[in-house]
Order: structure tokens, then sequence, then C-alpha cells
């Protein structure tokens, strides 16, 4: 297993099409083929399966897929830490909660690179949960994450809110409006109950009266790229963050379901450990800028 055959298989699923993987990679589609074999052979398991649109991952292929979304962040994190030590740059460490991490950073960044362009920042992908734990014991700079800390030393500060669509596969057969009482009529893609947005979730489920054991919830996933997979190929509905799937809306791979009674916004804030060591003054403008710019760069 090595590096590049990790962002090969990402590609992969996140394109579900393994000659357009092929072809952005500039490599032959035989080629990859034999790479995926290998890795299959590696886990002695089936990582895809075949559909009328491409390939999805099995349950096994989104085991390798999260994990390695995780390997290849601290990898990269590696490499910004040695290029930091080595040029001895200005860096800012930032975590950030999955959304914001996929959806949102990665055209933030490309504006802060522009006007910052002496620091390197040095991102990684984890639960609000453990964002908290990890600022307040002064282990980064920043993070972002769903709702307010609970930690009462941390300062915070909203830098945006993002609205929760129930959405369908485009083929799925399911009316465009539907009111609590009808969910229970259609299988519902539920994330882990670890995750802050299917805790956001089910307090909007009992706040209407519906109880999680009323609902056909026919398996859990432990992140919002595998519960969208699941949903463009009609496995269920889902509620899913619009920043993770204004491009399938667009492209019209999934649709929005009405469900006026289960509306509701993640509101996202920026937080930092005020009793740590302040931060020079430039790298206390760029945490500003960031908080500043976030809402309207989201990818």
């Amino acid at each position: 297993m090595n590096i590049h055959n990790l962002k090969m298989f990402i590609k992969i699923v996140e394109s579900g099409s393994i000659s357009k993987t092929a072809e952005e990679m500039n490599i032959s589609q035989s080629a990859l083929s034999q790479q995926l074999r290998v890795m299959e052979q590696e886990f002695s398991a089936r990582l895809f399966e075949r559909n009328y649109q491409g390939v999805i991952p099995t349950n096994i292929g989104m085991i390798v897929y999260n994990r390695a979304l995780e390997i290849l962040s601290s990898y990269d994190r590696m490499l910004a830490d040695i290029t930091n030590a080595q040029n001895q740059n200005k860096t800012l460490h930032i975590l950030a909660s999955p959304c914001v991490y996929s959806y949102a950073l990665p055209c933030t960044v490309y504006h802060v690179k522009n006007k910052y362009p002496e620091y390197t920042l040095n991102m990684e992908m984890m639960s609000s949960r453990i964002i908290e734990e990890k600022i307040s014991k002064g282990f980064a700079d920043m993070g972002i994450i769903i709702g307010r800390p609970k930690d009462k030393n941390l300062s915070a500060r909203k830098v945006f809110s993002d609205r929760v669509f129930l959405v369908a596969g485009e083929k799925m057969k399911v009316p465009s409006q539907l009111n609590c009482q009808d969910l229970s009529h259609y299988p519902l893609l539920m994330l882990v109950k670890t995750q802050k947005t299917r805790q956001v979730l089910d307090k909007m489920l009992s706040k209407n009266g519906i109880r999680i054991n009323q609902l056909h919830i026919p398996y859990t996933l432990d992140s919002t790229e595998s519960i969208k997979l699941s949903a463009i190929n009609g496995f269920g509905l889902a509620f899913l963050p619009y920043m993770a799937i204004k491009k399938e809306i667009y492209n019209k791979q999934l649709r929005i379901i009405e469900c006026h009674c289960l509306e509701f916004d993640n509101d996202y804030y920026s937080i930092k450990n005020a009793a740590s060591v302040p931060l020079n003054y430039e790298s206390s403008k760029l945490i500003k800028y960031i908080e500043t710019i976030l809402k309207e760069t989201i990818c």
C-alpha cells in the first residue's frame, strides 16, 4: 500500500468512475484496474460494485475510503511540518469538522494564500468534540466546529450557517414534498450518533414527535460523503448540508425534498483558546481574515 494508491482509490470513490480517474491521473484504464485489483488482494475483499453509472464502494470500500482520507490528512501534515522545519515559514494550525474541511476550506485556502503567501496552513479534519478538546489543550491555533463550544473557556465566533436539506437520488421514486409522518415510509440514511449533525437532527426529530425507532434506517455511516454517495445511488433519503450537495443538485444527481417540519441550519463557529499563549499580531490578523471570508469562499 502506498500514498499514490490511496489517492487513486479516493478519486475513484468520489468520481464513481474508473475511466474518469484514469484520464485524470493520466494512466491507462487497464493499469488503474490492475492497481485496484492489487488493493483488493491486499485486503482480501471487494472494494467496488459496478452499476449503470459506474462503480460504487462496497461496505469494505467505504471503510478504506474513510481511513484513506485520514491517512492522507496526516501525510499532508507531515509534509507541511517538514517544509516548515526546512524553510522556517510561518504556520497556522487549523482543525475543522469534516464538512468544513472537505467543502469550505479548500477554496478559502486559495484566497488566504494569495493574501498571506508567507504562511503555511496546517489543516486537520476531525469531529467537533475532538476539536474542542485539542483547542482547549493548545494543540492548534484555530478550530471550526458545528455549534457553540461546550467549553466556556474557549472564545467563539459564529462564522456562517448552512441549511440542511432532505434529499433523494434523482431517480428515486419519492414525492417532491413530504411531511414528518411520511419519513417512516422511506429508507433514511443516517450518520452515526457520534456525528454532531446527527445529534442536531435527532433533536429536530424528537421536537416534532418522531422517534428514531419509528424510522426505517437500513444502516448508519460515518461520513457525509458516504451518505451522499448512497443517496445518489437511490439507497434512501438523507439529510445533508447544502455545501456538500450543491454540485450534485446542479448536476441533477440529487434533488431536494421539501420537508418544512424538519428544516434546520448547522451553525459553524470559529474557536480559539483564549487562555493559551497569544498569537503574534500577523497570525491573529490571518485568523480574523479567515473568519471574515469563510462564508463567501465556500467551494
